[in-house]
């Protein structure tokens, strides 16, 4: 009986961190560039056969009895669609490969390509102001408000048919070291190498996000019936168990 228990507090556990990763996707499914994450889970043998050999289960669910617990999350960084917005500083990465962009102390990487023009005519991000980086680590800037703006698809931006900045396109040489910090923007903590050449710029162009909301939706749905059948099991062994110590004989 308590066996069960630990079972289906394990379902229990991994469906309500499911809802909580699944509804924030769905927050998300009009954010820019947005990449939805994962919730994996790991299976466990049973208790005794993992330890070869009969023995008693270990009173806290820190030592999982068999069943499946959470495991690392993951992010979902496949491409997402491109929208055309024929907003002159909209830019869309089509492939592989982040923007770098800075608030002064510290880098981060992103696929939001939302800018505009900051106080002192360089190119910042619309959400937040981060100066974007060109590809020497120096803040785009010397932009001329009163010249057109090309943005060709290999990063370089020209003003009056001469290249004024190239943007810095780097892809990290694992995704497993990105770590989401918020605002669509990543801290990374490894190796960061130049985009392959097939990855492109576009102009005018917005990547739009990675969730689907109706299939998102219909994951939220799976997810709550799974945890209230989790949860109603748990409260009838929960009474059973309570019927059979009531009918044992007292002394």
């Amino acid at each position: 009986m308590i066996y069960g228990l630990y079972l289906s507090a394990q379902g229990a556990q991994i469906q309500t961190l499911r809802q909580a990763v699944v509804s924030n996707n769905i927050a998300n499914a009009a954010t820019t560039s947005f990449k939805r994450d994962l919730v994996t889970a790991q299976a466990h043998l049973p208790y005794d056969a993992e330890h070869g050999k009969p023995t008693w289960i270990q009173g806290n669910l820190y030592d999982m009895p068999g069943g499946v617990t959470p495991g690392n999350s993951a992010t979902d960084y496949s491409q997402g669609s491109i929208r055309h917005t024929n907003a002159t500083l909209d830019l869309a990465i089509q492939g592989k490969g982040f923007l770098r962009v800075t608030d002064g102390k510290k880098t981060y990487l992103t696929r939001d390509g939302e800018l505009e023009l900051g106080p002192q005519n360089q190119l910042v991000t619309r959400d937040g102001g981060l100066a974007l980086l060109n590809s020497s680590g120096q803040p785009v800037g010397s932009i001329d408000p009163d010249l057109p703006i090309e943005i060709l698809p290999s990063g370089a931006i020209s003003q009056g048919g001469e290249e004024v900045a190239r943007l810095a396109l780097v892809e990290p040489e694992s995704y497993k070291e990105l770590t989401k910090i918020g605002k669509n923007l990543y801290s990374n903590s490894g190796k960061l190498n130049p985009v392959v050449p097939e990855t492109e710029v576009r102009q005018g162009y917005l990547e739009n996000s990675g969730v689907q909301p109706v299939a998102g939706m219909v994951e939220l749905i799976e997810s709550s019936r799974a945890l209230e059948a989790n949860v109603n099991m748990i409260h009838y062994q929960d009474d059973s168990l309570s019927r059979l110590l009531g009918s044992l004989p007292r002394k």
